[in-house]
């Protein structure tokens, strides 16, 4: 791509679309890997790193916590109608229930089934040997490096203008 860029716009830098364009292709790659992984997994389906990342959410709420659809919002970074759709989905394959707020009947809450509960338990190992053969490449060191560049643009792309 940088010898194509020289070749036909010479004097143009792109030297930035080295990192980002490599940044975007990982990030497509794994979420492509996690997903062709998730969905090899006997039991119930989880289509997608997003239901995944709302179910990981819940887990990790106190046992018995439940979340508004709110700050499911605020955690996963997903529009009201993303997060709508991924609700729906995982509350029909029984991934979780929604209840209303007993405090505010007008709030729902959200919280992980037993069963639903029980089955993430049993893939969240799956899914974190996944992660661990993907960076086995790096080594402690470039890992460190990897999350506090990572944590750079991060701040700067989550910070409001």
């Amino acid at each position: 791509m940088l010898r194509q860029w020289a070749e036909h716009r010479p004097g143009v830098d792109v030297s930035s679309s080295e990192v980002v364009a490599r940044l975007l292709r990982a990030a497509r790659l794994a979420e492509e890997l996690f997903e062709a992984r998730l969905r090899r997994q006997p039991g119930r389906t989880i289509t997608n790193v997003g239901d995944f990342d709302l179910l990981q959410t819940l887990r990790r709420a106190a046992p018995g916590h439940a979340l508004t659809p709110g700050q499911l919002m605020r955690h996963l970074v997903v529009s009201s109608a993303g997060l709508s759709g991924r609700l729906n989905r995982l509350e029909r394959d029984g991934w979780i229930v929604r209840t209303a707020s007993p405090d505010d009947r007008r709030r729902s809450l959200v919280r992980l089934t037993v069963h639903g509960r029980e089955e993430f338990d049993r893939r969240l190992e799956d899914h974190l040997a996944v992660e661990r053969e993907l960076l086995s490449v790096l080594d402690a060191r470039e890992r460190a490096v990897v999350v506090d560049a990572l944590r750079k643009l991060l701040f700067l792309l989550e910070t409001p203008e």
